[in-house]
């Protein structure tokens, strides 16, 4: 399976653009993909090795201008962490490692006792 590099992310050469960007990109989903695609006048059906250079460059453009992936992750990341730092009933949760969005605990809370422990993404 080839792939095609913009800014750095290994997009699938077979795929169609749009659905390339949602799999490879952290933080661009099928909605900002379709949005981009637009603004830089691709269709999202276009596959990625059918892309001219043009082309290429237009999205690396746009791209470039938007949070996405390290930039995004330290975002967020120090959004948990003000929350904890100033001991909001959201920053206390996540510290815990407990759901934050008011779910129950009683019997199904494995899976963010798993995910909500801060420092949260690291890769």
């Amino acid at each position: 399976m080839s792939s095609i590099s913009i800014l750095g992310f290994a997009l699938e050469a077979t795929a169609p653009i749009k659905s390339a960007m949602v799999k490879s990109i952290f933080g661009i989903g099928p909605q900002i993909a379709k949005k981009v695609c637009a603004e830089c006048g691709i269709s999202g059906s276009t596959k990625v090795e059918e892309l001219r250079e043009t082309q290429i460059l237009e999205l690396t453009k746009h791209l470039s201008k938007m949070k996405i992936d390290k930039l995004l992750r330290d975002e967020i990341n120090a959004n948990i962490g003000r929350k904890i730092e100033i001991k909001s009933y959201e920053g206390l949760r996540h510290k815990e490692g407990l759901p934050v969005h008011g779910q129950n605990t009683r019997s199904n809370a494995q899976i963010a006792k798993k995910l909500n422990r801060f420092p949260r993404y690291y890769t």
